[in-house]
């Protein structure tokens, strides 16, 4: 099954407090947090914020990739799609990383390490692909 890129918006009742999501293996260097909520703050789209809950000085940037890349899939095997309880690529949301350095013109996104996220259930793993075929600092923004 491959997720459907063109996410889905996350939505809560109460757009400030974001969307509540679980990873229940944590993040890669953080397999010890497992509650994150999801910001879409108004004017920054594609850029999405993700805080942890159980540790506050913890957040990623993210982003939808297919912004970015749109021909982006994420190769999810039935394993990982029967413990995210998909039915269909459209009840998946895909994310990757952002890393925004010093020149925020250099941002790169890591396509190596999406999060594929359940929209239903708010059930969320990071899956790992090969790093030769999926970049872990792929351009965000494209210099002519």
């Amino acid at each position: 099954m491959t997720p459907n890129p063109a996410n889905p918006p996350v939505t809560t009742s109460d757009a400030d407090d974001g969307a509540l999501l679980t990873f229940p293996k944590g993040l890669v260097g953080f397999p010890n947090l497992s509650l994150f909520r999801l910001f879409e703050p108004k004017g920054a789209y594609p850029l999405k914020f993700l805080q942890s809950v159980e540790s506050q000085e913890v957040s990623f940037v993210c982003v939808d990739p297919a912004c970015v890349k749109p021909d982006y899939e994420v190769p999810l095997g039935e394993e990982e799609a029967e413990a995210l309880h998909l039915e269909s690529p459209a009840e998946a949301m895909v994310l990757t990383l952002v890393v925004i350095p010093e020149d925020p013109r250099n941002m790169t996104t890591n396509l190596a390490g999406p999060l594929v996220v359940n929209v239903k259930t708010r059930t969320g793993f990071q899956i790992v692909l090969n790093a030769e075929k999926f970049p872990l600092q792929y351009p965000i923004i494209v210099q002519s």
